[in-house]
């Protein structure tokens, strides 16, 4: 989206940007700026001061035609933090020519470690919505983060028949590429039902974990069968059977979710996190309160 496009009065635009800074054996947000709808209240420290929690909130819940979201973040050095999200983000019907775009920059210095773990994003069918997420790591920072898309609301049989999503996902490290990742999906395209696509499912997610040193080992026989179970839980809608995939390439791991449904996927990812977060910054896992929500 061009800015020459961020008419204020064709466009709802927001944008919150925060520093976090890891100061007197303390990680604490440091400068922060938002206009529009998208702020952080407070840090909260469940499991002691050096990693904060922050609960990433848009009252709006979802976004319309025209609405236009940055978030930035920028952890400075051996600054840790754990972003989430109070609920789903959600993509609505648009009848009009104006997409629906939400860009993530997030900018991780040496020694720092971000977990960036949003809830599932709803595109509503007829939704015309881009995803954008880069993330910017410098010498021996650690990332973790997932993403999350469902196609229309398969629980209640509303399909994803008209519109389309941009998704982006890129990482690098010291300027160099480690993931790039690009998907364009249209309810009318091929990639809807080839099975080298989605195979006519609706829920499609990505966890990635950093793993510059190698220090996050294979699954072993016991974890993969509980992943698959995991993902092949169950459903109301009837749809085939959700799988999973791990995958250790140079420099990360890439944990991948595709079925029927969304809780399903988190689970898989929660479970996957739960496991290796102790390689990853070396402390057991401990799960946002709003989760439980």
């Amino acid at each position: 989206m061009q800015s020459q496009e961020l008419d204020p009065t064709l466009h709802w635009l927001a944008n919150y940007q925060a520093e976090l800074v890891y100061l007197d054996d303390k990680t604490r947000l440091g400068k922060t700026s938002h206009f529009g709808p998208l702020r952080v209240q407070r840090a909260f420290y469940p499991e002691g001061n050096i990693c904060a929690h922050l609960y990433l909130l848009h009252p709006p819940g979802g976004l319309v035609a025209g609405d236009y979201l940055t978030i930035g973040l920028h952890l400075k050095s051996h600054a840790q933090a754990l972003m989430t999200t109070p609920s789903a983000g959600k993509i609505y019907n648009n009848i009009t020519e104006r997409k629906q775009f939400q860009k993530v920059s997030l900018k991780i210095d040496n020694g720092a470690v971000l977990e960036w773990m949003p809830q599932e994003t709803l595109v509503f069918d007829g939704a015309e919505g881009e995803l954008i997420t880069e993330v910017e790591l410098n010498d021996n920072a650690q990332f973790m983060g997932w993403d999350i898309v469902c196609l229309g609301r398969p629980s209640s049989e509303d399909w994803f028949e008209r519109g389309s999503i941009r998704q982006v996902i890129s990482i690098q490290r010291n300027g160099v590429p480690l993931f790039i990742e690009r998907n364009t999906i249209s309810a009318k395209g091929d990639i809807m039902q080839d099975k080298a696509g989605l195979a006519k499912q609706a829920v499609f997610g990505s966890f990635i974990l950093t793993n510059d040193a190698d220090q996050i080992p294979e699954l072993d026989e016991e974890q993969r069968e509980a992943l698959e179970k995991l993902a092949a839980l169950t459903v109301e809608s009837g749809q085939a059977k959700g799988l999973v995939a791990v995958t250790h390439k140079p420099g990360l791991v890439i944990v991948r979710y595709l079925g029927p449904c969304a809780d399903n996927a988190k689970k898989v990812f929660i479970k996957y996190w739960q496991w290796m977060r102790p390689f990853v910054n070396g402390r057991d896992a401990c799960a946002p309160r709003i989760w439980n929500t």
